[in-house]
């Protein structure tokens, strides 16, 4: 998906590497090129804390799928 059409999805809720055995769902709070940055909203693992903003990067095999 084009950085362009990303930047639409801002404040959209999405499902972040679903299918994990830990969920994790957030906010996009922000595309930048290098990845995206997420506001968890619910999570089941300790590494992604409720409230926190969190940073992916495309690098890192990013998957999410909205909500």
């Amino acid at each position: 998906m084009a950085t362009v059409q990303l930047k639409d999805m801002v404040g959209k809720e999405v499902l972040i590497y679903p299918g994990d055995t830990k969920s994790k769902q957030g906010t996009i709070a922000g595309v930048e090129d290098q990845g995206i940055m997420f506001k968890i909203t619910k999570s089941q693992d300790s590494s992604y804390r409720v409230g926190s903003l969190h940073f992916i990067s495309f690098s890192a095999n990013l998957a999410f799928s909205q909500i």
